[in-house]
């Protein structure tokens, strides 16, 4: 966070929020996986294999999947140099969660019982870690957080050591953004 401008940290703010509630109903939607949150699911498919839960295992590899797509989708868009990547890759997440909501509101479609909507809400999540994309690299991914906790320790021990405390309270924002969202 600390290379970005001013009005990105905001908008980093902003899609940890949007991300941080997008995870959370999904969540609850699907009956305790997440949308946004990869490491969780792949630990309860992991936990739900050695239970013999086939089904649980399902949901958790349809959503990792979806996920991973998204972030195939947002990784394309960012190959476009002739584009302004940031603006691309917001609209693919807009569209993705419009067609989610529609799907949601439409069709008792699934896959392995996952609703198709909650499918294209976790790519949708998936794409929007592109949104930070620099050199070839996602500089800041905004729908998981365990690094900006790790990030938010070592800023604080910084600060408390004569460092300056805006990098610790630009960790803690994106932090705090992702939880109040949920």
């Amino acid at each position: 966070m600390l290379n970005l401008r001013r009005r990105e940290r905001v908008l980093a703010v902003v899609l940890a929020g949007t991300a941080g509630f997008v995870d959370a109903v999904g969540f609850l939607e699907v009956g305790g996986y997440f949308v946004s949150f990869m490491s969780g699911n792949s630990t309860r498919m992991v936990v739900d294999l050695a239970e013999g839960d086939l089904g649980g295992a399902g949901i958790a590899a349809v959503v990792l999947v979806s996920f991973f797509l998204g972030a195939v989708g947002g990784a394309l868009v960012t190959r476009r140099r002739n584009l302004d990547d940031r603006p691309a890759v917001l609209t693919l997440v807009s569209m993705l969660l419009l067609l989610a909501l529609v799907l949601q509101l439409t069709t008792t479609a699934q896959i392995f019982t996952v609703p198709v909507g909650i499918a294209v809400v976790a790519a949708a999540m998936g794409s929007m870690n592109s949104v930070f994309h620099a050199r070839g690299e996602v500089s800041l991914g905004v729908t998981y957080m365990t690094g900006a906790v790790v990030k938010s320790a070592h800023r604080l021990v910084d600060a408390l050591f004569g460092g300056s405390w805006a990098p610790y309270r630009q960790q803690v924002a994106l932090w705090s953004a992702l939880v109040t969202g949920e």
